[in-house]
C-alpha cells in the first residue's frame, strides 16, 4: 500500500467510529421527523398503512455495519459433530479422498485440508452436493492450487469453511476461487473466503451468498460471467445478503491492465434480479459494488459501503435499480485523487437510466431510484453521466462487442470486429446501417434517463476529505465525449441536452450540509443557487445548510476557465447595447434580435457599397490589454448574399500608442450556419492596448451577423499556479534530483514564476502531482513556456506532455525541448494534435543538465486549444 491508503487505512477505526456517531445522530433526527409526520397523517386520515409495495418501504439507514462477519467467529463456525448420514472429510491430504458422491453432505473435520500438489487440484463438485466445515476447518490451496470449488453443477451448498490460498500469487484474472463455472442454484453461507488470488466466489443463476466473509483477494470479493443469451440476461436471481466484502483487489488489476475495468469489492456483469442487502463493504481496492454492462432490476438496500478506494457504487450501462436505506461513506478518496478528470462519486450511474420495457419486480419501478440514503464524506455525491461516443458497435464502447438488450443481434459476432476507432465494430450491424433511423436511433444507446435522487442526506466536510481537482464535494449531471465519429446521429451537445433537460432526470428533497457544488454539462461548477434556478431546476424543496452560492459567481470553484476578453461584454456579445462598435466605411450596423449565437443580440451588417466595408471601435487606441497568448475568435452567420468572408483584424499598441502588431483572422465564406473562426496568438511585449476591426467585401444589400467576439488570453488547460508559480507552485512536485517551488524573484509576466533547485549531478526532473493530469479533449493544441537560468549552468530543459483517455491509458507522448538557454527569458512553442479519445493531459519537466546548487526558472507554461 502506498503511504496515504497506509495512513487511512490505519485511522479506518478512528474514522468508522467517528461516522457511526454521526450516523446515530442523524438516524434519530431522520426517525423524529419521519415518525411526526407519519402520525400526524394517520390520524388526519390523510393515509392508511399499507405494505403491499416492498420496494417502496420507509426504513431507515444502518447507523453501524450490518454484516462485521470476519470478526464473528460464532457466526462462521459449522458443527462440532458430523450432521447424519455426512461422510467426513478427515484433516490433511485429501488429494486421494472420493468426493465423487452426487447428493451427499461432506463434514470436513477441524484442522487444514489440502488437495493435489498440482495447480488443477480442486473439488469437482456434483449436483446436490453439501460441504460442511466443522469449527475451524481450513481448506487451504498452499498457492499450489487454482480453484476450490469447480464443476458446471446445479444446487451445490458450501458453508462453515475457511477456503484460503488459491492461486500462486497472481494467477485467477477474471476467474473465481469457489463456484469456478458458474453453477446454477448454489448456496455459499457462513464462510471465510480470504487471501486467493482472482474472485473469492463466482456467481450465477439463482445463487445465494450470505454471512460470508468476503476478504483480501486478489482482484474481487465476488465476481461473475457467463456468455451472453441472444434476447436475455446471462445470469438471473442473485441474492447477496449480510457479507463482509474487504480489503480486496490485492494484486491491484488496474495497475497491471491499466483501464481494464476488473478490480472492487464485487462485480455484477449481464444479471436480472439481484438483491443486494445487508453487506459490509469496506477498504476495497477499487468500487465498492459495480453493476457493468446490462445489468437490469436490482435493489441495493441496508448496505455498509465505507472507504473503498474507488466508487461506493457504480451502476454502469445498466437499467432499473433501486438503491435505498444505505450508509456510503468516504469512498473514493483515492479515486478522486488519482483521477481528477472526473468526480470520483460515492455512487456513479454512467449510461444507465430507467426503462418500462425491461423488469423492475425486485427494484419496484422501471427507473433508477435513489433514496433515504446517508452519505458521508465521500469524495463526491452522486454522478448521472453520459459519453456521447459510448454506444453499440462504437468503438468508445469500452464493453466491446455488446449491445444493448434492445437490439439483435445483442451480442456483435467476432467474425465481424474491427476496433479501430471511430470506425465502426460491426459495418454489417444496425447500429451502423440504421443508426441515424428510428428505433436504432434510440435503441443502440445506454441512456443516463429516468433518474430520481431524493430524500437522502448528503454530508460533505472539506477539511476531512482529501481534495484536489475541480470535482471534491460536486452532485454532477454531465455528458462528455468527442464529435469525431462521422457515422454518429449523436453529438456531445444533444447527449448533454438529453440528460440535462430531457431524461427525466432529477435531484429533489435532498439535504445538504457542507460545502457541496453542482457539476453540469462539461463538468462546469455550479452554486445550489444556480443549481435550483432555471433552465436546470433541479433539487426542489432541498435544503442546504451553508453558502448556496458556494461554487458559483458568488464564491467558491469557478467553471474552468473559458478566453479572458479584453473587450468589454456588449462590444463581445451586444446583449445590453452596440458596445464600443461604429460605422466606418461602405456600411451600416445595428445591434439585432433577429438572430444571436447566444444570448438574444448579435451585431449586424448591412453592406451598402461594392468596394468593401469595414467596422470599427469608437474608443481609440482601444482596449487594455497585456503580452502573451492570446485567443482571437467571433462567430459570423450570413443574412443575405454569397462569399462574404469577414475578417478580424487586431493592431496591438504600446503605452505610446505605437501599433506594434497586427494580426489577423478571417472566415470562410458565411452560411445561414453559425460559424466560428479562431486563432492563437502572441501579442507582443510592451502591448498595452487593443484595437479591432471588422473588414470584408459584398454587395449592396447583402448583410451578416456577428456574435460573441473575443480578443483575449487563451484558455489554459494548467492552473495559475502549475503554469507559473502565481501564489504556488501549483501541482508541481519532485520528480528525482530537484525541488520546485514558486518564486517571485524572476518572473516572465505576473508577479512569480516556478523555480527548480537541482539537487543530484546526474540530471533531474519535476512532475505534476495529479496523475492522469488536466483535463482536456482531441485535437489541435498549441503548447509553449519560458524557460531562464538562475544559478549554474543549465542550458536545456524539455516539457514532456503526456495525453491520457478516459481510462487513463496512454494515447502519445509529446517532448517540447528548449536548449540555448541563458539569463534571458527563452521561449519553446509547439503545434500538437492531442489524439482522438484524450480525456487528461499530464505534464513533465525535465533534464539531463545540471549540478547541485544549479537553479532555472520557468513561466507561462501553456496548453491551449490550436487552430
Amino acid at each position: 500500500m502506498t503511504n496515504y491508503v497506509k495512513e487511512r487505512h490505519y485511522e479506518g477505526k478512528y474514522h468508522q467510529e467517528r461516522v457511526e456517531c454521526q450516523m446515530r445522530a442523524i438516524r434519530h433526527r431522520h426517525s423524529t421527523i419521519f415518525i411526526f409526520v407519519l402520525m400526524t397523517l394517520l390520524i388526519a386520515g390523510t393515509i392508511t398503512p399499507s405494505l403491499d409495495n416492498y420496494a417502496y418501504a420507509d426504513v431507515s439507514w444502518p447507523t453501524s455495519p450490518p454484516a462485521a462477519v470476519c470478526s464473528d467467529t460464532r457466526l462462521l463456525s459449522g458443527p462440532s459433530i458430523a450432521p447424519d448420514g455426512a461422510v467426513t472429510v478427515p484433516a490433511g491430504d485429501n488429494s486421494s479422498f472420493d468426493f465423487n458422491r452426487p447428493g451427499a453432505t461432506f463434514w470436513f473435520e477441524s484442522g487444514t485440508h489440502t488437495l493435489a500438489n498440482d495447480m488443477y487440484g480442486q473439488i469437482n463438485a456434483k449436483a446436490g452436493t453439501t460441504y460442511i466445515g466443522a469449527p475451524g476447518a481450513i481448506l487451504d490451496g498452499r498457492n499450489i492450487n487454482l480453484y476450490a470449488f469447480t464443476g458446471n453443477e446445479p444446487n451445490v451448498t458450501i458453508q462453515y469453511l475457511t477456503i484460503k490460498n488459491f492461486g500462486r500469487g497472481n494467477d485467477n484474472n477474471n476467474e473465481g476461487v469457489v463456484n469456478h463455472d458458474a453453477g446454477t442454484g448454489w448456496i455459499i453461507q457462513y464462510n471465510t473466503i480470504s487471501d486467493n488470488d482472482g474472485a473469492g466466489v463466482f456467481l450465477s443463476t439463482d445463487n445465494v451468498v450470505r454471512y460470508n466473509c468476503l476478504k483480501d483477494n486478489g482482484q474481487y470479493g465476488f465476481s461473475m460471467f457467463k456468455p451472453p443469451i441472444e434476447g436475455d440476461s446471462a445470469i438471473k436471481n442473485i441474492l447477496l445478503d449480510h457479507n463482509e466484502i474487504a480489503g480486496n483487489n490485492t494484486d491491484n488489476w488496474e495497475a497491471q491492465i491499466p483501464g481494464c475495468g476488473c478490480t472492487g469489492g464485487g462485480k455484477f456483469w449481464d444479471v436480472k434480479g439481484a438483491k443486494v442487502t445487508n453487506n459490509y463493504i469496506h477498504d476495497n481496492k477499487g468500487p465498492g459494488l459495480w453493476a457493468d454492462t446490462n445489468n437490469i432490476d436490482f435493489l441495493i438496500e441496508g448496505n455498509w459501503i465505507d472507504h473503498n478506494d474507488g466508487e461506493g457504487i457504480w451502476y454502469e450501462i445498466s437499467y432499473n435499480a433501486t438503491i435505498r436505506n444505505n450508509t456510503i461513506s468516504r469512498n473514493a478518496w483515492a479515486s478522486g485523487n488519482s483521477n481528477q478528470g472526473s468526480p470520483g462519486p460515492a455512487i456513479y450511474l454512467s449510461e444507465s437510466g430507467g426503462d418500462s420495457r425491461l423488469a423492475s419486480t425486485v427494484s419496484g419501478a422501471p427507473k433508477i431510484r435513489i433514496y433515504n440514503n446517508s452519505f458521508v464524506n465521500n469524495f463526491s455525491g452522486v454522478s448521472i453521466y453520459e459519453n456521447a461516443n459510448r454506444f453499440c458497435n462504437s468503438n468508445g464502447n469500452t464493453s466491446k462487442g455488446y449491445c444493448t438488450p434492445f437490439v439483435v443481434p445483442t451480442l456483435i459476432p467476432d467474425s465481424q470486429h474491427n476496433y479501430d476507432y471511430p470506425n465502426p465494430i460491426s459495418a454489417a450491424h444496425p447500429c451502423y446501417t440504421d443508426i441515424a433511423n428510428e428505433p436504432y436511433k434510440t435503441d443502440c444507446r445506454w441512456h443516463a434517463n429516468n433518474i430520481e435522487v431524493n430524500n437522502n442526506e448528503f454530508h460533505f466536510d472539506k477539511n476531512v476529505v482529501p481534495c484536489a481537482g475541480t470535482y471534491c464535494g460536486v452532485q454532477a449531471l454531465l455528458a462528455t465525449g468527442a464529435d469525431n465519429i462521422s457515422w454518429s446521429p449523436y453529438t456531445v451537445a444533444g447527449i448533454q441536452n438529453d440528460v440535462m433537460f430531457k431524461n427525466n432526470n432529477s435531484f429533489h428533497d435532498n439535504q445538504y450540509f457542507g460545502s457541496w457544488r453542482f457539476a453540469k454539462g462539461y463538468g462546469e461548477a455550479v452554486s445550489f443557487n444556480t443549481w435550483r434556478s432555471a433552465p436546470f431546476s433541479q433539487d426542489a424543496n432541498s435544503t442546504f445548510a451553508g453558502d448556496p452560492d458556494y461554487g458559483g459567481s458568488s464564491g467558491g470553484t469557478p467553471p474552468p476557465a473559458t478566453a479572458a476578453n479584453d473587450l468589454d461584454a456588449d462590444t463581445a456579445a451586444l446583449e445590453s447595447s452596440i458596445g464600443k462598435w461604429q460605422n466606418w466605411y461602405s456600411e451600416t450596423i445595428s445591434q439585432t434580435t433577429r438572430e444571436a449565437h447566444s444570448g438574444t443580440h448579435s451585431l449586424r451588417v448591412d453592406i451598402i457599397a461594392p468596394w468593401g466595408w469595414g467596422v470599427q471601435l469608437a474608443n481609440w487606441p482601444g482596449f487594455s490589454t497585456t503580452a502573451g497568448v492570446k485567443k482571437l475568435s467571433f462567430w459570423g452567420k450570413l443574412g443575405s448574399g454569397a462569399n462574404i468572408q469577414p475578417r478580424m483584424v487586431v493592431k496591438w499598441l504600446d503605452s505610446n500608442k505605437k501599433v506594434l502588431q497586427t494580426n489577423e483572422v478571417k472566415s470562410p465564406a458565411l452560411t445561414t450556419a453559425w460559424q466560428q473562426v479562431s486563432a492563437l496568438v502572441d501579442a507582443p511585449e510592451g502591448a498595452s492596448t487593443v484595437l479591432v476591426s471588422l473588414i470584408g467585401v459584398g454587395d449592396p444589400g447583402d448583410y451578416l451577423y456577428l456574435d460573441d467576439m473575443v480578443v483575449g488570453d487563451a484558455p489554459n488547460a494548467l492552473d495559475a499556479g502549475t503554469a507559473g508559480g502565481e501564489t504556488s507552485s501549483g501541482q508541481w512536485q519532485s520528480w528525482y534530483s530537484a525541488t520546485v517551488t514558486a518564486s517571485t524573484y524572476e518572473a516572465h509576466r505576473g508577479s512569480g514564476s516556478l523555480r527548480v533547485d537541482v539537487t543530484d549531478p546526474w540530471g533531474w526532473g519535476v512532475q505534476a502531482a495529479n496523475w492522469p493530469g488536466f483535463t482536456a479533449s482531441a485535437g489541435h493544441k498549441r503548447v509553449s513556456y519560458w524557460a531562464k537560468q538562475g544559478t549554474g549552468s543549465i542550458s536545456g530543459v524539455t516539457l514532456r506532455v503526456k495525453w491520457f483517455d478516459r481510462s487513463q491509458t496512454l494515447l502519445q507522448t509529446d517532448l517540447i525541448p528548449l536548449s540555448g538557454l541563458s539569463t534571458n527569458w527563452l521561449q519553446a512553442t509547439a503545434k500538437l494534435v492531442a489524439p482522438e479519445g484524450t480525456a487528461n493531459v499530464y505534464v513533465e519537466l525535465y533534464s539531463p543538465m545540471g549540478n547541485p546548487g544549479d537553479s532555472l526558472y520557468l513561466d507561462e507554461i501553456i496548453i491551449a486549444d490550436g487552430n
